[in-house]
């Protein structure tokens, strides 16, 4: 199922289109699509988590109910719509583009479940659109129980760290330390997902403690320790970075030969669940 948001214009539907399309090919994650003759689709994709949106310029109407709409307002034939069971971080990363075309036209929004058109108000869209993916979970219980789930609180951390992660690689690159991706892994027959980061035993690396486990890759094996229990292990020998993400370290090459004496050592408590990958389209919020 899709869920949209419909721009309107108080007093008149016309705008420079052109400038629009311009704005859409300025991003390097936006590509112009003719769908059909009748719609123009700007579709962005987020390679880093997986995402998409689709930015929808028609030639005619596509609002519901239009009619009950305060008539000072005119759809301007223009929609974004993306899966109803996105996570609301990946949505709000929508909404700051929904934002920039809004203030450059002062086009206000709408959705169904808003009373009337608005102008353009986060905390309204993004609490319209937790309503109507609660009340898809509530109504498909089954298709839900298909996905796995990350509760927002640690999923948002995992995102704004993947975010993030190059910005980080620049404060570190002059000590040549690696940001390893986050990757997600569940047991068979259940929902919860695990985090973990993927790192070689002898290189610096950055450590994030808020994932469950890190995957340590050596020569032709493989183990998952607890962060935790690492970092309890190890954590003098890692350093706070200052970031808008907390509780994130790091270690240096000359630290990271004390880290690696201690993963040698291999006093770590055994894993004793059977772990797969799991791709980021199959984790929900909800």
């Amino acid at each position: 199922m899709l869920f949209r948001y419909y721009f309107f214009k108080e007093g008149s539907r016309r705008y420079d289109v052109a400038d629009l399309i311009s704005y859409f090919n300025a991003n390097p994650y936006i590509d112009i699509l003719n769908k059909n003759e009748t719609e123009k689709v700007a579709h962005y994709f987020n390679p880093t988590l997986d995402f998409a949106c689709d930015f929808v310029i028609a030639s005619k109407s596509s609002v519901p109910n239009i009619e009950r709409l305060d008539p000072r307002y005119v759809e301007v034939n223009l929609r974004v719509e993306f899966s109803v069971l996105l996570p609301t971080y990946d949505v709000d990363l929508v909404l700051n583009l929904c934002e920039d075309i809004c203030k450059m036209f002062n086009f206000c929004v709408y959705n169904e479940v808003f009373e009337d058109v608005s102008p353009f108000k986060r905390s309204l869209m993004l609490k319209a659109y937790d309503i109507v993916k609660l009340a898809y979970k509530n109504k498909y219980p089954v298709e839900i129980a298909s996905y796995y789930r990350l509760d927002r609180e640690n999923l948002n951390k995992v995102y704004d760290y993947l975010q993030q992660s190059s910005i980080i690689s620049d404060l570190l690159k002059v000590d040549n330390v690696v940001v390893p991706k986050i990757t997600f892994y569940a047991v068979e027959g259940k929902r919860k997902v695990y985090t973990a980061i993927e790192v070689n035993p002898i290189e610096p690396f950055v450590f994030p403690l808020f994932v469950d486990m890190v995957k340590i890759v050596g020569e032709g094996e493989e183990i998952f320790i607890s962060s935790e229990e690492l970092y309890q292990q190890t954590k003098k020998n890692f350093h706070p970075i200052e970031s808008s993400i907390s509780n994130l370290y790091y270690t240096t090459q000359r630290e990271m030969k004390k880290v690696n004496k201690v993963l040698n050592k291999g006093n770590f408590s055994p894993l004793i669940l059977e772990l797969k990958k799991i791709d980021f389209s199959k984790v929900l919020d909800i």
